[in-house]
């Protein structure tokens, strides 16, 4: 049985560069840091996730299978979508199809990067962070530093990815914490994309792969061979051991 993480403590611990607010609608919480803030951000953000959740309760109507299937599928639509919010959908299905998962395993990082791209152009900020169940949509003008939870006594608490400024998705996937579905045994397998509904899809891939330590090694490999430009980096953790894989991250102590 996997355990839940009810208090998201991970959320205190942002630079003091970022002015932070969270946007609640449903089932959906996000967390977003900005470089600068203005009240209209957090009502801007709010009718971003209104609207996609309007966007899925539609689309729930016309296709159930979306939402219930394990594996990549296309769907024809019969409601006209708004332009906007249809982006999340095209992103869930291209994500699913590279990964060869289920559309659903995106829907974290799709989200987040959704907010985290229209606020960026809205407001013209030029760093922004969105956190949407662990999964973060980033974009930043400066290296930036990104803490690693594994599992509650994990020795690897205490690292943390190093990115240079650009713009990234870094997703997780475990075996053994959260609520999101996973047929593997990892603490956690991180993958960080140049898309979040991307990195999200392929967490959800490489997560379902480790079963024993020796897994560790071969989903790093695959990795590097399958996400192709989409490719950043990937940690992978079970237990005590550890395997990583990136072009352009380093971890450092946190």
């Amino acid at each position: 049985m996997k355990v839940p993480v009810a208090n998201k403590f991970y959320r205190t611990r942002l630079s003091d560069k970022y002015s932070r607010f969270f946007v609640r609608y449903k089932y959906t919480d996000l967390a977003i840091a900005t470089d600068s803030f203005s009240v209209e951000m957090v009502d801007f953000a709010y009718d971003l996730v209104k609207d996609a959740y309007e966007m899925f309760e539609k689309l729930k109507v016309e296709s159930s299978i979306f939402f219930e299937t394990l594996e990549p599928i296309h769907i024809e639509l019969k409601s006209n979508f708004a332009l906007p919010t249809r982006e999340i959908i095209d992103e869930m299905i291209h994500a699913s199809f590279l990964a060869g998962v289920g559309p659903m395993a995106a829907v974290a990082g799709a989200i987040a990067q959704w907010v985290g791209k229209r606020l960026a152009e809205r407001f013209c900020v030029r760093n922004v962070i969105v956190e949407n169940g662990g999964d973060i949509y980033l974009k930043t003008e400066e290296e930036i530093k990104i803490g690693v939870f594994a599992n509650f006594n994990s020795p690897f608490n205490r690292i943390a990815i190093v990115l240079p400024g650009g713009e990234y998705g870094v997703c997780t996937s475990s075996g053994k914490i959260g609520h999101s579905l996973s047929f593997g045994n990892a603490d956690a397998v991180t993958v960080i994309s140049t898309k979040a509904a991307i990195a999200d899809a392929f967490a959800t891939r490489y997560g379902n792969m480790v079963k024993i330590a020796e897994d560790l090694k071969k989903v790093t490999i695959l990795a590097q061979e399958e996400m192709g430009d989409n490719f950043v980096g990937i940690i992978a953790i079970l237990d005590d051991k550890i395997a990583v894989a990136g072009k352009t991250l380093r971890l450092e102590q946190a």
